[in-house]
């Protein structure tokens, strides 16, 4: 119980539904704990043993996509690129700076 309130705390939720969202992340977190934990103390049969370490699995994966949906939700789902390095060949062509992609306002394309 320590364990998930200290995840929810690190998590610094800003509101209901991050709060929300940090709850679900720190049960699904402590669930598949839980199975990954008790595996090796013997669950029966090997069906019983896939069966769990599966669920463990799919716990796992959606606290992954738990934490990305935080994430989104803190940064809006901008993504951000940055160019490092850039080949211009002989006779090639390159621009420097915020290039938007589209047809300008007043030309004739923009019109179509």
């Amino acid at each position: 119980m320590n364990a998930a309130l200290a995840m929810i705390a690190g998590a610094r939720p800003k509101d209901e539904i991050q709060g929300a969202l940090t709850v679900q992340m720190a049960c699904t977190h402590t669930a598949a704990m839980a199975i990954l934990g008790k595996l090796d103390s013997g669950f029966g049969t090997e069906q019983r043993i896939v069966a769990f370490a599966s669920a463990a699995a799919r716990l796992m994966k959606t606290f992954a996509m738990q934490v990305e949906i935080l994430r989104r939700l803190r940064n809006g789902g901008q993504q951000f690129v940055r160019v490092e390095h850039v080949h211009v060949n002989d006779g090639g062509q390159a621009v420097i700076g915020n290039v938007k992609s589209g047809i300008r306002e007043g030309s004739a394309d923009s019109e179509r």
